[in-house]
């Protein structure tokens, strides 16, 4: 049987993980960054490099494939942003990396852009 008092190292490590837990659930949720994802949204529309990294970004966030069938090169793909639209990413990254109240914002806009270019992605 493990010994979980506090100075046993299962006691020690449970207790570390149940300090981090509450640390986590006292982090307040930051807010949609609803200008952020509009930006990235109508960049994401176009047809460049530009708007490929943005389309690219948003469906790496959810870990899902660019519909597109586009491979990305990682966080370099955010070097292809101009400064705008790089703010906007990194603060929906930051968003989306701290507890939300909801991902749907993020899911209905990879609904949008899903339905705009996954026939691109058949032909």
């Amino acid at each position: 049987m493990n010994d979980l008092s506090p100075n046993s190292p299962e006691g020690n490590a449970r207790e570390t993980a149940l300090a981090e837990l509450r640390r986590y659930l006292k982090i307040p949720n930051i807010p949609v960054p609803h200008e952020a994802l509009r930006q990235l949204h109508d960049a994401a529309m176009q047809d460049t490099g530009g708007s490929q990294a943005c389309r690219n970004f948003l469906f790496w966030l959810a870990g899902q494939p660019d519909p597109t069938g586009y491979r990305s090169d990682g966080g370099l793909e955010l070097r292809r942003l101009d400064g705008a639209l790089r703010s906007a990413a990194i603060e929906a990254l930051t968003w989306w990396a701290s507890p939300t109240k909801s991902d749907q914002p993020l899911y209905e806009i990879l609904a949008k852009l899903r339905e705009q270019f996954s026939d691109r992605a058949e032909s």
